[in-house]
């Protein structure tokens, strides 16, 4: 009886596992069906592309003439792959710098067009002319105009009121002689350089004041300036940088001093009548003599021109 039962376990038992073998070989083989779409679908998915980064960079809106500063109304952003323009530019790498070369319009700007130049001449507007004037700190608004601003010129012409001599004469005059004036330079600093700087951390002396400041004028403007400088004194006057009204200014005169009276009168000037030559004298004819001979003869008085007988000499016969 023992024998039996054992016999049903073990018939039970492999059983059960061809039932578990064979579910679990169904199992597998849906999981494998339903995966291998899942794979197809995959493989058809293009794969992603890095994106490029793309930078800002400055690009001309019209053409760019060598020796012209840079300004914001020349240049655009333009989006680029830098890897693919490595010397381009960026709008702050350009701003306030002067094209050594020509730029077309339309176009990305180079680093070569803009290198930093330390040439005064190559900032010197197309059709105008550097022109530079010693200073003071009363001149050049205590020191503080800088390359890139601009400037009025004002001149005094001084008068005998100021100065004593043959060169003063009447009273001193001032007026605004040009305005408007761009600064290319004060002392050794030049418009759109960098200036030079020490070693980052150290204390450095505050720069010496610049004793020139030198102004770019068109040739009609030179000649007017160098006339003023010849004659009068000069003084700049610093505009804000929006500011571009040129406005009428009168030429202004000051009153001079009156001239101090005499302490004591003049005394009286007599001058001597003119001197008139008295007529000529006739000469006196001498009165005739009586005669020896004779015993009387008339006697006759001459005087001047007059002749009277005072003595007829017949009494004494």
């Amino acid at each position: 009886m023992s024998m039996r039962l054992g016999s049903k376990a073990k018939l039970t038992i492999g059983v059960g596992l061809v039932a578990a073998c064979s579910f679990a070989f169904l199992g597998v083989r849906e999981l494998a069906r339903a995966a291998k779409p899942v794979a197809d679908a995959a493989a058809r998915i293009p794969l992603a592309r890095a994106e490029p980064s793309f930078t800002v960079l400055a690009a001309t809106t019209r053409d760019i003439r060598v020796g012209e500063t840079i300004t914001a109304d020349m240049i655009r952003n333009a989006r680029s792959d830098p890897a693919r323009f490595p010397t381009a530019v960026t709008p702050a790498e350009i701003i306030g710098k002067v094209a050594t070369s020509d730029i077309k319009a339309n176009s990305l700007i180079p680093r070569t067009a803009i290198g930093q130049e330390t040439k005064l001449a190559i900032r010197v507007p197309m059709g105008m002319r550097a022109i530079s004037i010693d200073t003071t700190a009363e001149i050049a608004v205590a020191g503080l105009v800088r390359p890139g601003d601009r400037v009025d010129v004002q001149v005094v012409y001084p008068g005998e009121d100021a100065l004593s001599g043959a060169r003063a004469a009447g009273a001193s005059r001032a007026r605004t002689l040009l305005q408007m004036v761009p600064v290319l330079a004060v002392g050794e600093a030049v418009v759109g350089t960098q200036p030079v700087t020490g070693v980052e951390g150290a204390v450095t002396a505050p720069p010496p004041p610049a004793r020139t400041v030198t102004l770019a004028l068109s040739p009609e403007q030179v000649s007017q300036l160098s006339l003023a400088k010849s004659t009068g004194a000069l003084t700049l006057s610093l505009r804000n940088p929006g500011d571009s009204v040129e406005v009428a200014v009168a030429p202004v005169a000051s009153t001079p001093p009156p001239r101090p009276a005499p302490a004591y009168a003049a005394a009286p000037v007599f001058t001597a009548p003119p001197m008139v030559a008295p007529p000529p004298r006739r000469a006196e004819r001498p009165a005739a003599k009586p005669s020896e001979s004779s015993g009387s003869q008339a006697i006759e008085l001459v005087v001047g021109g007059n002749r009277q007988v005072i003595y007829s000499g017949s009494a004494s016969q």
